[in-house]
């Protein structure tokens, strides 16, 4: 299957086979695809002259559903085996992979992830209006380094009040850059900017030059 395969034309002996087919290939359910029923089965004349079989075309419609697509395709052309699990809510919809080539796929400091996740966005968009934020994470990576993140702002967020001294993290990727931009939007006395060292971003939060 195609890696931006999202709508199948099959045919059976029957309307209910033609759709189950269909459905098992693009690996959805009935509720993430539209049905188009572009031929009727029929018997023929006696059962010898005008037999014909049902086809139908199954499309995805389902933003969930488009976008783990999208992610299995390019997950076999990468060589990678992954189990992908949808978890769909009004705030997010995470894409949760499972698999044993984990820190292939995390890459340096979570950038191959990151990747793979804009570009499964974008892709997606392109498909569908519903614009629900899409997240990949690979054996609760995103769920670590959020508990990591939360602990480095405390840490840096003590260094910079009780020495008066800019504090910097380690190199990070640009989503948890944005974390902790936000974390620091709520301090009233302290501020965060990025920096450029070497190749690698880092966030330095230093005391707020307004209060």
């Amino acid at each position: 299957m195609k890696l931006d395969q999202l709508h199948l034309e099959v045919t059976a002996n029957n309307l209910d086979t033609a759709v189950e087919n269909a459905l098992s290939q693009l690996k959805c359910t009935r509720a993430e695809a539209d049905v188009e029923v572009l031929q009727v089965a029929s018997p023929g004349f006696l059962g010898l002259f005008g037999k014909r079989q049902a086809k139908v075309r199954v499309m995805l419609h389902d933003r969930g559903a488009i976008a783990r697509q999208f992610t299995d395709g390019l997950l076999r052309l990468s060589g990678v085996d992954a189990e992908i699990e949808v978890v769909t809510s009004t705030k997010q919809i995470q894409l949760l992979l499972s698999s044993d080539d984990s820190s292939l796929l995390i890459g340096r400091h979570g950038q191959m992830l990151d990747a793979m996740q804009g570009l499964v966005g974008t892709m997606t968009d392109r498909q569908t209006t519903d614009r629900t934020p899409i997240v990949l994470d690979l054996d609760g990576h995103r769920g670590r380094r959020n508990v990591f993140l939360n602990r480095l702002a405390d840490k840096l967020t003590r260094k910079v009040r009780d020495t008066g001294k800019p504090a910097t993290t380690p190199p990070l990727a640009l989503g948890e850059r944005r974390i902790l931009h936000e974390r620091f939007k709520l301090e009233s006395d302290l501020e965060a900017i990025s920096r450029n060292h070497e190749g690698d971003r880092k966030v330095i939060v230093l005391k707020s030059r307004v209060n």
